[in-house]
């Protein structure tokens, strides 16, 4: 199995998708009302009284959608803060070019 390198970006993504992400959706109230869906929706499936092809069926629908789902879900997550990251790049580069981080004064034009 070949061994690949991540990138800072990765390590940090992802120890924040594992470890950080889980006690922000504890508290998001819209996420809790859409897992309160999902289970709803599961259990009336379990009721509905399919056959053991049926289910298999099923179940590898809901498991593809759901890995399509928390892949969508990192990658949106590893965007956002590449693009933060970004951001803060840009943001430091105009305030050295403008001279606000040496204490001069702010040209707005020059910012531009």
């Amino acid at each position: 199995m070949e061994k690949r390198e991540e990138s800072l970006l990765d390590i940090l993504a992802e120890e924040r998708i594992h470890r950080g992400l889980e006690n922000v959706l504890n508290d998001n109230k819209l996420y809790q009302a859409a897992q309160k869906e999902v289970d709803e929706a599961i259990n009336e499936l379990e009721n509905v009284g399919l056959s053991r092809d049926q289910n298999k069926v099923v179940d590898k629908a809901i498991s593809a959608t759901n890995a399509s789902g928390a892949a969508y879900g990192a990658s949106a997550y590893k965007q956002g803060l590449y693009d933060g990251i970004k951001l803060m790049t840009e943001v430091n580069q105009i305030g050295r070019d403008s001279g606000i981080l040496s204490g001069q004064e702010f040209d707005s034009e020059k910012a531009l």
